[in-house]
């Protein structure tokens, strides 16, 4: 049985075996998908100098001189080319347009007084400064501007911004075939305690936000052959086996037997964490098989910790980030095993603060609602009260 460190460790050598495929996608589609490459700025944004409101656009010393305000003499719109503003004249704009040749200041409407009888327009309220309310051309980025990185996973904010320089497509990674099995006679709907599966919406639930869309499999039965002749068709499509359940030491638990009658060979069997000791993780060829126990706490921890990692790292995506935050309890973890512990958390004027949440064990999915991360705690380093600590956000 593996320490945590040597079997993420031997799980992160194995990524580097796996050959990475690119592909193009429209931008509307590559949502959750990672980049391939880096984008650059392809223009300034914005583009040119242009209003930040509805209002009018005049020069600052014509304004501030007029005693009676200035005639407004034309208007200008967002996608038009405006004509030179003429001395002693303003021109009404909205949101977006460009400013006028000869104008330095905008003022809202509502701030305005327009006189209709007259068509002049000035100040109800303080003269806004020299330069105001005008968005400067590159003020939020220049052309050659790196806006997404290479192993970047695009998110909703990345699609804006790359929408914005007119790109219609990016190469991506093609994402991991994964394959979900879940099994076991209890899935059975002739079982007479039938139970629900909460594991396979779960991590196919997860694994969506990573952009990986699994096939899912289920073996509702406790025979072996049954359940090899599942996990055989469930190879020959993807590159990654999942499966819950059936990994313990109980009669029915033929996960692992199944996999090596098929050929494939313990990469290593049980890691010293809690929950989920029992995980295993096989290998056939450059394929994988992470074997996650059936308890779905458990099992959400091991693919938070294990697989996700894991297809971070085929996919060449950044590895997500930990949260840092400061813990107001203490915990004493047993010797030689990792503990992973679900945390509360709120926003405090120096970080987060970690609270303990209680839980009934491996098979609890309601604390799994409640909490903002898991928190690792080694028996090197137990946690103390007031302790800085970092945890997996969940």
């Amino acid at each position: 049985m593996l320490a945590f460190p040597a079997a993420v460790q031997m799980i992160m050598e194995q990524a580097k075996l796996f050959p990475l495929k690119i592909e193009k996608k429209a931008l509307a589609q590559a949502c959750h998908r990672t980049v391939a490459q880096d984008i650059y700025a392809t223009c300034d944004r914005p583009e040119a100098d242009i209003s930040a409101m509805d209002g009018y656009a005049f020069c600052h010393a014509d304004m501030q001189t007029a005693a009676h305000g200035l005639p407004v003499v034309s208007k200008t719109v967002a996608g038009a080319y405006p004509l030179p503003l003429q001395q002693g004249t303003a021109q009404a704009i909205l949101t977006g347009a460009r400013i006028p040749q000869g104008a330095n200041c905008v003022m809202a409407g509502e701030r305005m007084h327009y006189n209709p009888e007259t068509g002049y327009v000035m100040p109800a309220q303080a003269l806004a400064k020299k330069g105001g309310n005008i968005r400067r051309v590159g003020e939020e980025f220049t052309r050659g501007t790196l806006l997404v990185r290479k192993g970047q996973i695009l998110e909703w904010s990345h699609i804006a911004v790359l929408a914005s320089q007119n790109i219609d497509s990016v190469k991506v990674v093609c994402p991991v075939r994964v394959a979900l099995v879940a099994n076991g006679g209890e899935l059975s709907m002739q079982a007479q305690d039938k139970r629900a599966d909460s594991n396979t919406p779960m991590l196919a639930a997860m694994l969506k936000t990573f952009g990986v869309t699994p096939k899912t499999y289920l073996a509702a039965s406790d025979d072996q052959a049954h359940l090899m002749s599942v996990l055989e068709e469930a190879w020959q499509d993807t590159d990654c086996i999942v499966t819950t359940g059936g990994i313990s030491v109980g009669d029915t638990d033929n996960v692992l037997d199944a996999f090596k009658a098929l050929g494939a060979e313990p990469l290593f069997r049980g890691v010293k964490i809690r929950p989920g000791k029992p995980i295993s993780v096989l290998k056939h060829g450059n394929k994988l098989a992470f074997c996650l126990p059936g308890n779905p706490g458990a099992s959400a921890l091991c693919a938070k910790i294990f697989l996700m990692p894991y297809l971070h790292a085929v996919m060449g995506a950044d590895q997500p980030d930990l949260i840092s935050g400061i813990a107001d309890f203490s915990f004493e973890p047993l010797a030689d095993t990792t503990h992973f512990i679900p945390v509360s958390g709120h926003k405090t004027s120096e970080g987060w603060c970690f609270t303990l949440l209680p839980t009934v064990g491996a098979s609890d999915i309601r604390v799994l609602t409640q909490a903002v991360a898991f928190l690792e705690v080694s028996p090197q380093h137990p946690i103390r009260k007031g302790q800085i600590c970092w945890a997996t956000p969940l």
